[in-house]
């Protein structure tokens, strides 16, 4: 049996006047609370958790009855420090190993391998610990044990602030008030082993301070894939103009319009801006705060493996190799710019650092502005310009183009999406094997033989940019030709995105009259389009989560799933063996 312990009692007072109004623990980072992401991975490993209160204590006992958190609280009449909060909780924590977690530490660490490492070596304390150079305190031996706090000759690392004890060295404590410093040391001058473990996550932050804080919250942004956040409670969110980041938390309302980037409002704030343009603050019950950036910010890069990094206005793309994309991107993009399709000018390119510096068009996708709840009619609006521009691009600037070096959406092309759902989605991650060979042939067949125009390839809501209220299209390296209708399934039928049907064949109709196209083959292709897309996106959700370590693809599925059985019940063929599969498939949709 293992235990786990919180501490969150302290006065947190390197986040005022924030902590004046909400105790460390309830932070929100980006709709969710610290405390209950910390309850979250210790109850991975745990279902007995402590928590030490002091400062606000009330507000965090209400907020874990209101949440229903199985939390055992030790109340502390006055501050008894780390050590003194284990001293207070020693009844609960006696009888087991149990592992303690500071309540301002928001991380993804693997407790559970450190916890079991920990008890196959029979430490007395492990400390889970990182290279962290701002705080590489730690000295520590060849082979990973404590010697002491400070600076040597010997290696340092930083502790994460989180440890994992073994009960006996709770006798080490004193009474009252201590530091668990104090009984590290105490435990290596009693001759108990006092070693470290480096922990594995795909991110930590101590936010301690306000530019801390704000950094992991707008880390969480990038790990969904966004640059706003706002939440569903919130009033006025339209009256924003993103330039870039922008958080809004719960029961926020606005009441007049303003720009702005890298922004936080927290929740139950009812904020009326002075000025029209915002940017590096977080903003409260009557307080404003600001806090710095870094020089270089590094992006969101989505599914891809290129990293992506800002510095002095510009956009560097970086790639682990030279590759045929390198070139593609370049050639497409003086292609694009002289037929006038809006794509990011290209600054700069470094052939021996991989790089191509693109202008800066700051941080807002589609996808990132449609986070807030906006009248159909302005979605209406975005979408038909970005119909407007895709439409030049297939009926205007393919007829330009027939010498351009482009690779065809063929039979063989068609063929691998669909096998690259069935292998990555279907089989590696609901392991149903299954033979659709007639089906997949059908449909790879009719599309491979559809009229090909010039198509962007993965015309979804992340790589469409928006700015001063014109569109980019960016990710368009994978440029092919192919069947109009893919990218107007890609688009209009986004797993990113939730339109509504009416809106759906109100855009679709205003692309087809647009074009004098016809209205039936072309309705006729569409829906082939879907189901093909929607494959190939579920099979790029299953690698991406599973091959690539990028869990936060797997939320999308579902959505996948239920667009792609909509595809199949719509469709003028009927795929029974396919649409059987994806049913058995939404049956057990929340096993993954």
């Amino acid at each position: 049996m293992i235990k786990g312990f919180i501490l969150a009692a302290g006065y947190s007072t390197r986040l005022r006047p924030i902590t004046e109004h909400i105790a460390k623990p309830l932070m929100p980072i980006a709709g969710e609370v610290l405390l209950e992401w910390i309850f979250k991975n210790l109850n991975a490993l745990t279902t007995e958790i402590g928590i030490n209160l002091h400062y606000k204590a009330k507000k965090i006992e209400d907020y874990i009855k209101k949440q229903n958190l199985p939390l055992k609280t030790f109340y502390e009449k006055e501050i008894l420090l780390t050590g003194g909060a284990l001293w207070n909780a020693k009844n609960f924590l006696k009888d087991s190993v149990f592992v303690v977690h500071n309540g301002d530490i928001y991380s993804d660490a693997n407790i559970k391998e450190a916890a079991k490492w920990h008890i196959e070596n029979e430490n007395s304390i492990t400390l889970l610990v990182h290279d962290y150079k701002p705080h590489n305190k730690l000295i520590v031996d060849k082979d990973g044990n404590l010697l002491g706090i400070g600076n040597s000759d010997k290696s340092h690392l930083a502790f994460s602030g989180i440890a994992i004890y073994s009960p006996h060295v709770l006798e080490l404590l004193p009474e009252g008030p201590s530091s668990v410093i104090d009984l590290w040391m105490r435990a290596i001058k009693n001759g108990f082993r006092v070693s470290t473990f480096k922990i594995k996550y795909s991110f930590w932050f101590d936010i301690g301070t306000p530019g801390d804080y704000a950094s992991a919250v707008f880390d969480k942004l990038k790990r969904n894939f966004t640059s706003v956040y706002i939440h569903p409670s919130v009033c006025g969110c339209e009256l924003i103009e993103p330039e870039g980041k922008i958080v809004v938390e719960r029961d926020v309302k606005i009441n007049k319009p303003f720009k702005g980037k890298n922004i936080i409002i927290l929740p139950e704030t009812e904020f009326t801006p002075e000025n029209d343009y915002l940017s590096n603050i977080i903003i409260g019950k009557n307080f404003m705060i600001p806090f710095e950036t870094p020089p270089i910010e590094t992006l969101t890069s989505g599914g891809s493996d290129r990293k992506y990094l800002r510095e002095n206005n510009k956009v560097f793309c970086k790639w682990e190799k030279l590759s045929e994309d390198f070139e593609k991107t370049i050639a497409l993009n003086r292609f694009f710019h002289e037929k006038g399709f809006p794509v990011p000018k290209i600054l700069e390119v470094d052939i021996n650092k991989k790089t191509i510096a693109f202008e800066d068009l700051g941080d807002l996708t589609l996808y990132s502005w449609l986070q807030c709840r906006r009248r159909d009619k302005k979605i209406e609006t975005i979408y038909k310009k970005i119909l407007e521009n895709i439409g030049k691009l297939h009926w205007g600037i393919s007829k330009q183009a027939k010498n351009l070096n482009l690779l065809e959406f063929d039979y063989s092309y068609f063929r691998w999406e669909s096998d690259y759902f069935l292998q990555e989605c279907v089989k590696a991650l609901f392991k149903i094997d299954e033979n659709l060979e007639e089906e997949l042939h059908s449909i790879a067949e009719i599309l491979s033989k559809a009229k090909k125009v010039i198509l962007h390839r993965d015309l979804q809501s992340q790589n469409i940019m928006l700015k001063e209220g014109k569109v980019y299209f960016i990710d368009y390296q994978s440029a092919r030709w192919g069947p109009a209708g893919y990218d107007i399934a890609s688009l209009l039928w986004d797993p990113y995105v939730k339109l509504n049907d009416e809106m759906r064949i109100r855009l679709v109709n205003f692309y087809i009259k647009s074009h004098e196209l016809d209205e039936k083959a072309f309705l006729e292709e569409l829906s082939l389009c879907r189901i093909q897309r929607h494959m190939q996106a579920l099979g790029a959700y299953g690698f991406l989560s599973l091959k690539k370590g990028k869990r936060n693809f797997l939320k999308f599925i579902p959505d996948a799933i239920d667009l792609l059985i909509k595809d199949l019940e719509e469709c003028h063929i009927d795929f029974s063996r396919l649409k059987n599969l994806v049913f058995n498939i939404k049956k057990q949709i929340f096993n993954i």
